[in-house]
């Protein structure tokens, strides 16, 4: 898979970089300076699919996208990897950029353990996670003093298309899945079998930060039928617990839709701060 790696370092020593880059939740505002500082000096970048277009925009070197689906992740992670291969045998600065966090469902630790076998230390900048960011767009608290002490965050899709366990369940907890929207009545079953009450609120946040965002709530009685009248598709984040509806002024049961608010801050101007100077810059 990577083996052109370690011939080409046998022979000539010299690789390209590669970095690995928390592309956050969607909203360019959101990208940190160090995400934006290595987007601007790669030359190769490596997105995953989810990436929003509004991020991909502020990509001006060589741009490959992933095209990882349900069902044929190996081929195209293997895809990935003979990308990453290529780039460093040129000698090319990479950043291997990954929606939300790298190291939060992002498959960031299995790509960094794969390039160690060949003698690559990649370098990992974080990212803002959905998992956070999605449900403080949505005027969600996670935590709320009274009502939620804790937090776990779960994939509705484990290794192998498997399906991950449910946590136990505790009154004064909050749950957010991630990846898990296109089996959320499989979710909602194994939560009732569980021993969540078919009353505890459930809220879906699609393409959070995004001027695409859309916000659900329900129970988790009534959230797969709310979810299919209104299409949600992926990605979204699921979030089931009482803290749905800590900040809702919204009767329960009422689905609602709350589009997210940006800053007014335009990022031209940090965008062009950020790249990088001298001979080869863009003018």
């Amino acid at each position: 898979m990577l083996g052109v790696i370690s011939n080409h370092a046998a022979s000539s020593g010299k690789l390209g970089s590669i970095t690995l880059v928390g592309a956050g939740p969607g909203d360019p505002d959101l990208l940190t300076l160090g995400a934006l500082k290595a987007i601007h000096a790669a030359d190769l970048v490596i997105a995953d699919r989810l990436v929003s277009k509004e991020i991909l925009a502020l990509i001006k070197s060589e741009l490959k996208i992933a095209q990882k689906y349900p069902g044929c992740a190996h081929d195209a992670q293997n895809e990935i990897y003979r990308w990453c291969a290529e780039g460093l045998v040129e000698g090319k600065k990479i950043v291997r950029l990954k929606i939300g966090d790298p190291f939060v469902f992002g498959r960031g630790g299995e790509e960094v353990l794969e390039l160690r076998k060949f003698g690559v230390e990649a370098k990992v900048i974080p990212g803002i996670s959905s998992a956070l960011a999605g449900p403080l767009a949505a005027g969600i608290p996670v935590t709320h003093r009274g009502v939620a002490n804790r937090v776990v965050f779960c994939t509705g899709m484990g290794k192998e298309e498997s399906i991950p366990d449910i946590p136990a369940y505790h009154p004064e907890q909050t749950c957010v899945f991630l990846m898990a929207v296109g089996r959320l009545k499989a979710l909602t079953d194994d939560l009732t079998k569980g021993g969540y009450p078919s009353t505890t609120p459930v809220g879906i946040i699609e393409r959070a930060t995004t001027p695409h965002e859309r916000t659900i709530r329900g129970t988790i009685e009534d959230i797969v039928i709310l979810a299919s009248e209104e299409k949600i598709r992926p990605p979204s984040v699921i979030v089931v617990g009482e803290a749905v509806n800590v900040l809702s002024k919204q009767e329960k049961h009422h689905q609602t839709i709350i589009p997210f608010r940006r800053s007014a801050m335009s990022l031209e101007s940090l965008s062009k701060a950020c790249e990088p100077s001298g001979e080869g810059s863009e003018s």
